[in-house]
């Protein structure tokens, strides 16, 4: 399977992104994935990430994050930041977010055959967080969270 392309970051995370960075410059490039119905069932409340993903955490992760269970703060699509519990499963050697993973699907509504898109980089204070943004293929653009009237 051939690495998914880098797609252009939508603008309000890469503002806040920009504030929290210790190299905004360089977010690196996670992957992205098809959400399958694991990744919306409520009461599972977690994202698997594996294959060439957790290849590239391996890479980024510094070695006193490999294999620990991390609290994190992941920036959505609207520059929302999030606090998220970020694991390694020994079991399964995959990554996986945890803790608001359903508060993010529900607030931009995704559905199974929806793409997450990953970023991640270190804050100003050296710790690893992630950049994340929805779409829907159905429209092919990156959406907005629904308006109120």
């Amino acid at each position: 399977m051939a690495p998914n392309p880098e797609p252009h970051m939508p603008n309000p995370m890469r503002r806040e992104i920009d504030k929290m960075a210790m190299d905004c410059r360089n977010p690196t490039w996670v992957g992205s994935k098809k959400v399958n119905g694991n990744d919306v069932t409520r009461y599972l409340n977690r994202f698997v990430l594996g294959g060439a993903m957790g290849a590239k955490l391996d890479e980024f992760l510094g070695a006193e994050e490999k294999g620990n269970n991390l609290n994190t703060k992941m920036v959505d699509g609207d520059g929302k930041v999030w606090e998220m519990d970020f694991n390694y499963w020994t079991s399964l050697k995959k990554y996986v977010f945890k803790r608001h993973w359903v508060k993010i699907l529900d607030k931009f509504r995704v559905k199974k055959g929806w793409i997450v898109q990953i970023w991640c980089f270190k804050s100003n204070q050296n710790k690893t967080c992630f950049g994340v943004n929805f779409v829907n293929p159905k429209r092919k653009n990156v959406l907005k969270p629904p308006t109120r009237k």
